[in-house]
C-alpha cells in the first residue's frame, strides 16, 4: 500500500457505523479510540477525523449488475454527515475506452445521484488498488470524499482545506487578450455532449507512487479523472475518455521514461512521447502526471485538437492523488487546455478574465497558494463564468471531439434588467429560471465579472475597478446578497485589507460600473445545460447610502401599537435612481427571512407608520428595499415584539378621499393569547356631518374582516382628520389613529417661484420650485423648448414641490410649467416661467513644478498641482498624461478635486509595460495595454474611475494630481500634466495666470507665472527669507536697562525700519547696518521696508530682549537632617560658602553635608546685582535653644515634630517662674524674657516625644 501522503487535509469527518443486515453491511464505523482509526489518522495526516473500515469484496458484488444502461443501475450505500446510510442509484459511467476497459476489467467508474435527495450526486471509482468517491452537494454544502488510508480502511471527510505549505505554480503562459472586458455569454445550451480523447501518459515516478505497475498507475488516473469528469460533465457538457492504448504512455522505470524529470522539460517530452505512442490523429489532448514538486503547466491556452500543443501538458505533485491533485492540479491544467485562463487577480496578466479578487477560489483560481492575497484556503469545484465562457468558445471553434445528442434540456433564465444604485449601500440580485425536465436540480451563481488587478492591499469600497465581490458555490437558492446578508445585519458593509478566509465582498463607496452573471446550472447526470444571464449595476454618486435609521438600538413593540419606520432616502427618490416606493419588512429570526410585509409600496419619503403585527420575538430586525431596484438596508440592532390581546390590523393608515365620494377602509380583527371577550368597534373624533359605519361593529371571533365606510364627504370641509378607531371590551381597549384627508375637487392655481421667470445663466442642473398647497398631493411638470408646449423636452410626476431635471442643454431657453393633482382628478397648468441655461466654457491648465521625478528608492508619492480662480460648476473633466516609468503595474495615479472628491485613473495597472502618454476621458474607450508597441497606455481612454464625479463641483481651488509608487526599485518621471475642464458659466480673461482676472481689477497684466500678487493683479515683492541677520543683547543685570538690537541686511538698500514696544516707538532710516542700544527688558515689534523703486512687502517681526534672573535658592533638609538639598536657579555659574568652604557650580542642585549645631550658607553669582542668599541650619539630635545668651528673644528647636509642647521658666533655684503652652512653627518655638532680669534660667520642655531641661543665659 502507499504510505507516503504527505499532503495535509483540513477537513471534517464525520464517523457512522452501520450494522443493519440490508443498508450499507459493508460499512463499520472504527470506535474513537481505536488503535487502528488512530494509526489511519496519522498516515493521511488529516487533523480530525472519522474512519471506516470497508468490505471492498461485498461492495464489488453490489456493483456488479451496474452497467452503463441507466435501467440496469444499482442501488448501493454511503455513510453521510447526519448518522445514517444514505441509497444512491448509480450506473456504470467508464472514463476507459471500451478496449482499454476490456483489458483492466477492475477499473471501473460509477455516477449516480441520492434515491431520496436528487439534489446529492456521487462519483466513485474503483480498482484493484481502492475506491475513491466524490459527493456533491447542491445545497451549499462543501462536497465530501471518500479516501482510503490503509488495508479496508478510508476516511470519510468534507474539504475545508488544503495543506498552507502547497506551494502549487502554474506555469502556463497566459493568453493576453484585447478589446471588451465584458464578454458576452456563451451558454452550454445545444443539447449536446462532447467527447474529447484525452491521452495521459505517467512517469515512472507517479507509477511508482502508486504501486509500481501500469495497473496501479491505471487505476490512479481513472480515479483522477472520475472526479474531473463529474465537474466537466456538469459545467461543460464535456466527458474525457482515456484512448484505448493509454497504457502504452504509462512508464515503470524512470531510467527508461522519455522524461528526464525537470518540471521545465515535462511537456514537451510529453508532447513528443503521445504523438509517437499514441498516435497524432489518435488523441485530442494530452496530459502527463508526475510524482515531484508541486506544479503545473498546460503549454498552451486552448491547445487542445492542435498537433504540437495539445500534449504539452503535465500535472506534477508531491502526493498525485486525492481531491486537491484531482481538482485543483489536474482540473486546473485541463482547464487551460481547454481554453481558459486564470481568473485570479492578484497580479496582472492582461487576459481581461482576471474577476476573482486576491487569489480566486474557482477551478482557474490559486486558492491557498498566494500567501496575503488567499481568499481562502482551498479552491472550490466549479469553473467561474467567464472561464465556461472561454472553454465553450475555444470548444465550438475547433469543433474537433465527438458530439453525442442530448435529451436534456437547458435551463431558461429570464433576463434581468441592469440597475443604478446608491453608493455604500448592500444589494441583492435574483435570478429565476425553468428547466423542463422535471428531474434537473438547479442551482445558481451571481459572480462578478469585472477585470482588473485587485489584492487584499488594494481590496476596498474605493476601487474602482475589478472584483469587489468573490465567488461563491453553486446554491439551490437563486438569490444572493452582496455583501452577505449576515455581514449586513453586522453593519459590516465594506472590507478593506481581506484575510484568508474572510469575507473578501465590500460595496462601492465610489461610482463605478459592476457587471455580475447569473449562471444557471442543470446538473443533470451524463451531460449537463448551463445558460446565463449578465447583469450591469451602476453605482452612483448621486444618492446614498440609503440607510434604514430608526430601530438602532434594543426597543420593545407591543402588538397592535403603532410604530414608525425611518431611513434615509439619500437622493434615491430623484434620477438618476428614481425609486418612487418602497416595501417594509419584517424578520423574527435576527434576519434570517424577511417574510412579514409591514407596509408594500409606500412612498419613498423617509418614514412611514405601521401597526405592529401579532406576533412574539427577541429577535426583529426591519428592511427597507425598493419597489422596482436591487439595493436594501436594515435597521442596526435586533429589537423585541410583546404580543397583546388584540390587533386591529391595517394594512395602511392614511386615506385620501374625494367629496361625492365613500371610503371603505377595512382591516383584520386579531385575538391571541386565548382572548375571546366580545368586542365593540366605534370610530371617534370623525369630522361632523360625516357618515360613519362599522361592519361588523361588535367582533369575537379571531381573523374577522371590519369595514369602515365613511359617507356624505361633500358634507365636510377639505382637511386633514385623525380619527381613532376604537375597539372596546369589558376588560380591555385598544385603539387605531388613522389619518382622513379630504378633497373638495377645487385646485388652487399653482404658483412658480424658482428659478424666477426669464432668469439667465441658469445651471442645468437647477432645481425647479413652486408652492406646495395642502390641496395638492402630487404635481406634473412640463419643460419644452416653446412656450406653447409643442416641443415638450421632459416630463415627470413628482409628490413634493421641486423637481431637478434631468436632461437640459447649455445656452438654451426652456418654458416650463406645473399642474395639481389629487385624488379628485387634476387642475389646470399655471402660468409659465422661462429661464435659458448658463453658457459652458472650456479652459486648459498644465500642472506646476514639472517635470517630477519618481525616484526608484522606496515607496515615492509624486504630486502636480493646477489652480483655478472662478467659482463656477464642473461640467467635464479630462486628464492629459505623460508619465515614464519602468514598471507600471506599480503605480496608482489619481486626481484630487478642491472638494476632496478622488478619481483614479489607473491602479496597478499594465504588468511591466511602460510609460503613459494618453488623455482620459469618460468618453474615451477602456485602455488596452501597450497597443501603440511605445507607450502602454496612450490615446484617448476611459479611467478607471469616473471624471464625471467632479461634475457639479465648484473648479474653485487646487486639483491634485497624485503619482503613488507603491513599490521599489522601478522608477522615472512624471513628465507632463494638464487638465482641460470644462464649466458652467464663462471662464474670465487672466492671460498672467495669477487669480486677478484681466476685465476686473488686475493693474498688472503680465505678471511672472507663478508669481504672487496682491489684490491688483500686480507683483508682491518680499525679502529673502535670509535676508536680515538679527541678533539681540540682553541687559547685563537687572534693571540695567543696557539692552540692544543688531541688524544687518544682505541686500544693500536703503531701509526704512520702526521699533514699538516697552515704551518705545520710534522709526529711523539705514542702508548697511543698524543698531539701537540702552533698551531695557521686554518685547519689541520691528517692520522693515524698502525706500527704493521696488515696494518691498514689510518685513515684521519680534524680538525679546531679557535679562538675567534673579537669584533663586531653595533648600530642603533631608535624611534627618543628615544633608542639605539646594535648588538654584537665575544664572550659570553660582559661588558656594558651607560653613566657612567655598565651591563654585554650573550645576541647578547640589546637596550639601549637614554637620551638628549650626549650619552657615551663603549663595552668590558673578553678578553682584543678583544679590546674595543667606541662611543657617541647625541641627541637633535634642533639643537647641539659639540664640544663647540672648537679650530679650530667643528660640527653641525641636529635634521632632510635635502639636504642642508647654515650656515651664525656671529660676537658678529651681522656682517656677513661668508656665506656657506653645504649637511649634514647624520646629520652632520664640520665647519673650522681656521684663526677666539678667541671669541664668532652666527652661524645661514636655510634649509627647520631647521632655528636657536646658539653661539659658539673659544678659
Amino acid at each position: 500500500m502507499v504510505t507516503k501522503l504527505r499532503l495535509v487535509f483540513s477537513i471534517t469527518i464525520v464517523f457512522f457505523s452501520f450494522y443493519a443486515s440490508g443498508q450499507g453491511k459493508y460499512w463499520e464505523k472504527l470506535s474513537v479510540n481505536s488503535s487502528l482509526r488512530r494509526a489511519a489518522l496519522k498516515e493521511v495526516r488529516v487533523e480530525t477525523g472519522q474512519v471506516f473500515s470497508f468490505q471492498e469484496k461485498l461492495f464489488k458484488q453490489d456493483l456488479k449488475s451496474a452497467s452503463t444502461l441507466k435501467a440496469a443501475s444499482k442501488t448501493i450505500y454511503f455513510p453521510d454527515e447526519n448518522g445514517g446510510p444514505v441509497a444512491y442509484r448509480v450506473r456504470e459511467s467508464s472514463v476507459l475506452a471500451p478496449e482499454l476497459s476490456k483489458k483492466y476489467p477492475e477499473i471501473k467508474s460509477y455516477s449516480g445521484y441520492a434515491v431520496d435527495n436528487p439534489t446529492e450526486k456521487i462519483r466513485l471509482s474503483i480498482s484493484h488498488k481502492d475506491l475513491q468517491a466524490m459527493i456533491v452537494h447542491a445545497d451549499g454544502r462543501p462536497n465530501s470524499y471518500v479516501q482510503k488510508v490503509g488495508d479496508d480502511r478510508y476516511v470519510l471527510y468534507s474539504r475545508t482545506s488544503k495543506d498552507d505549505d502547497m506551494d502549487f505554480v502554474c506555469r502556463t503562459e497566459q493568453q493576453v487578450l484585447s478589446g471588451s472586458e465584458h464578454i458576452s455569454a456563451k451558454p452550454v445550451d445545444d443539447q449536446v455532449l462532447r467527447k474529447y480523447r484525452v491521452a495521459i501518459s505517467a512517469t515512472a515516478e507517479y507509477t511508482q507512487f502508486h504501486g509500481g505497475t501500469v495497473a496501479d498507475a491505471l487505476a490512479a488516473i481513472n480515479a483522477t479523472l472520475t472526479r474531473v469528469n463529474e465537474v466537466f460533465e456538469t459545467d461543460l457538457a464535456v466527458t474525457l475518455e482515456l484512448v484505448s492504448d493509454n497504457d502504452k504512455v504509462i512508464y515503470t522505470n524512470a531510467s527508461t521514461d522519455p522524461y528526464t524529470g525537470s518540471l521545465g522539460a515535462l511537456g514537451s517530452q510529453a508532447q513528443k512521447a503521445l504523438d509517437e505512442e499514441i498516435g497524432v490523429l489518435n488523441y485530442d489532448f494530452g496530459h502527463v502526471l508526475h510524482q515531484g514538486e508541486n506544479g503545473g503547466n498546460a503549454g498552451f491556452i486552448g491547445g487542445i485538437c492542435t498537433n504540437g500543443q495539445k500534449g504539452s501538458a503535465y500535472s506534477s505533485g508531491q502526493v498525485p492523488q486525492g481531491d486537491v491533485f484531482d481538482l485543483d492540479f489536474v482540473a486546473h491544467e485541463m482547464g487551460h487546455q481547454l481554453g481558459a485562463n486564470h481568473t485570479w487577480s492578484y497580479e496582472l496578466e492582461g487576459t481581461l478574465v482576471q474577476v476573482e479578487p486576491g487569489s480566486g477560489t474557482t477551478i482557474m483560481g490559486y486558492a491557498g497558494i498566494t500567501e496575503n492575497d488567499n481568499v481562502a484556503s482551498h479552491g472550490d469545484d466549479y469553473f467561474h463564468y467567464v472561464s465556461i465562457d472561454q472553454i465553450m468558445t475555444t470548444l465550438k471553434a475547433k469543433g474537433c471531439g465527438e458530439e453525442f445528442s442530448l435529451a436534456n434540456h437547458p435551463p431558461i433564465v429570464q433576463s434581468v434588467e441592469d440597475y443604478v444604485i446608491p453608493k455604500s449601500t448592500a444589494f441583492v440580485l435574483t435570478g429565476n429560471a425553468t428547466d423542463i425536465d422535471e428531474d434537473d436540480v438547479l442551482t445558481y451563481t451571481w459572480e462578478q465579472i469585472d477585470n482588473g488587478v485587485v489584492t487584499s492591499a488594494t481590496f476596498g469600497p474605493t476601487n474602482p475597478s475589478g472584483a469587489n465581490f468573490r465567488s461563491r458555490p453553486p446554491s439551490l437558492e437563486p438569490t444572493r446578497y452582496f455583501p452577505q446578508l449576515s455581514r449586513v445585519l453586522d453593519g459590516n458593509l465594506t472590507q478593506v485589507r481581506p484575510t484568508e478566509g474572510s469575507a473578501w465582498e465590500t460595496v462601492s463607496d465610489v461610482e463605478r460600473e459592476m457587471n455580475f452573471a447569473l449562471t444557471v446550472r442543470d446538473n443533470a447526470e451524463g451531460g449537463g445545460q448551463v445558460v446565463s444571464e449578465l447583469v450591469n449595476v451602476l453605482v452612483t454618486n448621486d444618492g446614498g447610502p440609503f440607510a434604514v435609521t430608526s430601530q438602532a438600538s434594543p426597543v420593545t413593540w407591543r402588538a397592535g401599537d403603532m410604530a414608525t419606520i425611518a431611513w434615509e432616502v439619500a437622493g434615491t427618490d430623484v434620477a438618476p435612481i428614481n425609486t418612487g416606493f418602497v416595501d417594509i419588512l419584517l424578520s423574527t429570526d435576527g434576519g434570517g427571512t424577511f417574510d412579514t410585509v409591514l407596509a408594500s409600496g409606500v412612498e419613498n419619503d423617509g418614514s412611514h407608520d405601521i401597526i405592529v403585527p401579532g406576533l412574539s420575538t427577541t429577535e426583529a430586525r426591519i428592511m427597507v428595499r425598493p419597489v422596482d431596484n436591487i439595493y436594501y438596508a436594515v435597521n442596526a440592532s435586533d429589537f423585541s415584539i410583546e404580543v397583546s390581546e388584540v390587533v386591529l390590523n391595517f394594512s395602511d393608515l392614511e386615506f385620501d378621499v374625494c367629496h361625492f365620494s365613500d371610503l371603505t377602509v377595512p382591516f383584520v380583527y386579531e385575538t391571541y393569547l386565548g382572548f375571546d371577550d366580545e368586542v365593540v368597534i366605534s370610530v371617534e373624533d370623525a369630522p361632523e356631518n360625516l357618515s360613519v359605519t362599522v361592519a361588523p361593529d361588535t367582533v369575537q371571533v379571531d381573523g374577522t374582516s371590519v369595514d369602515i365606510l365613511f359617507e356624505a364627504t361633500e358634507n365636510v370641509a377639505e382637511g386633514t382628520y385623525p380619527i381613532r378607531v376604537v375597539a372596546t371590551s369589558a376588560g380591555m381597549t385598544r385603539e387605531v389613529v388613522l389619518t382622513l384627508n379630504v378633497f373638495d375637487g377645487d385646485f388652487p392655481t399653482v404658483v412658480l417661484t424658482a428659478p424666477e421667470n426669464g432668469l439667465t445663466d441658469t445651471s442645468v442642473k437647477t432645481v425647479l420650485q413652486w408652492e406646495d398647497d395642502p390641496a395638492h398631493t402630487s404635481y406634473e411638470v412640463q419643460i419644452a423648448t416653446d412656450a406653447g408646449f409643442a416641443n415638450i423636452v421632459e416630463v415627470a410626476t413628482v409628490k413634493g414641490n421641486t423637481f431637478t431635471p434631468t436632461d437640459l442643454q447649455n445656452q438654451t431657453t426652456y418654458f416650463w410649467r406645473v399642474k395639481p393633482q389629487n385624488i379628485c382628478g387634476e387642475g389646470a397648468f399655471g402660468s409659465v416661467f422661462s429661464f435659458t441655461t448658463v453658457q459652458v466654457s472650456c479652459a486648459s491648465k498644465g500642472g506646476g513644478a514639472l517635470p517630477s521625478t519618481i525616484s526608484a528608492l522606496g515607496t515615492p508619492k509624486v504630486v502636480s498641482k493646477i489652480s483655478f480662480f472662478e467659482d463656477l460648476p464642473v461640467s467635464d473633466v479630462n486628464v492629459n498624461l505623460n508619465i515614464e516609468h519602468s514598471f507600471l503595474a506599480d503605480l496608482v495615479v489619481s486626481l484630487t478635486s478642491p472638494q476632496g472628491t478622488t478619481v483614479t485613473l489607473i491602479s496597478n495597472s499594465c504588468g511591466d509595460l511602460q510609460n503613459i502618454d494618453a488623455t482620459f476621458d469618460d468618453d474615451g474607450n477602456a485602455f488596452e495595454c501597450g497597443v501603440d508597441g511605445t507607450n502602454a497606455i496612450s490615446g484617448t481612454v476611459r479611467p478607471l474611475g469616473a471624471l464625471s464625479s467632479f461634475n457639479g463641483e465648484s473648479v474653485f481651488g487646487e486639483w491634485v494630481l497624485e503619482v503613488a509608487d507603491n513599490a521599489n526599485s522601478d522608477g522615472g518621471a512624471l513628465v507632463d500634466f494638464s487638465l482641460d475642464v470644462c464649466v458652467e458659466g464663462e471662464f474670465r480673461p487672466d492671460e498672467d495666470n495669477d487669480g486677478v482676472f484681466d476685465d476686473g481689477d488686475d493693474l498688472c497684466l503680465d505678471t511672472p507665472e507663478g508669481a504672487e500678487v496682491n489684490t491688483s493683479g500686480c507683483q508682491i515683492f518680499r525679502f529673502p527669507i535670509d535676508n536680515f541677520s538679527v541678533s539681540v543683547q540682553s541687559e547685563s543685570c537687572r534693571n540695567n536697562d543696557d539692552g540692544a538690537i543688531f541688524i544687518e541686511p544682505l541686500l544693500k538698500l536703503d531701509y526704512n525700519i520702526t521699533i514699538v514696544g516697552n515704551g518705545l516707538d520710534i522709526s529711523n532710516t539705514f542702508t548697511n547696518t543698524y543698531s539701537i542700544e540702552g533698551l531695557g527688558s521686554g518685547t519689541y515689534a520691528l517692520c522693515i521696508t524698502s525706500l527704493g523703486d521696488i515696494a518691498y512687502e514689510p518685513y515684521c517681526f519680534e524680538v525679546t530682549v531679557s535679562q538675567p534672573e534673579a537669584l533663586g535658592v531653595s533648600s530642603t533638609v533631608l535624611d534627618n537632617g543628615e544633608r542639605l538639598s539646594l535648588a538654584l536657579s537665575g544664572s550659570d555659574l553660582y559661588f558656594v560658602e558651607f560653613n566657612g568652604q567655598r565651591f563654585q557650580t554650573d550645576q541647578p542642585g547640589v546637596t550639601l553635608n549637614l554637620e551638628a549645631g549650626k549650619n552657615v550658607l551663603r549663595v552668590s553669582t558673578a553678578k553682584s546685582c543678583q544679590g546674595v542668599y543667606e541662611d543657617e541650619v541647625f541641627i541637633s539630635r535634642s533639643p537647641v535653644v539659639f540664640p544663647n545668651p540672648f537679650r530679650n528673644l530667643t528660640k527653641v528647636f525641636l529635634a521632632e515634630d510635635e502639636d504642642q509642647v508647654v515650656v515651664g521658666i525656671f529660676a537658678s533655684n529651681g522656682r517656677l517662674l513661668q508656665s506656657d503652652t506653645y504649637r511649634p512653627k514647624g520646629r520652632e518655638i520664640e520665647l519673650d524674657f522681656t521684663g526677666f532680669p539678667e541671669g541664668i534660667y532652666m527652661i524645661k520642655l514636655q510634649g509627647k516625644k520631647v521632655g528636657e531641661t536646658l539653661k539659658v543665659i539673659k544678659q
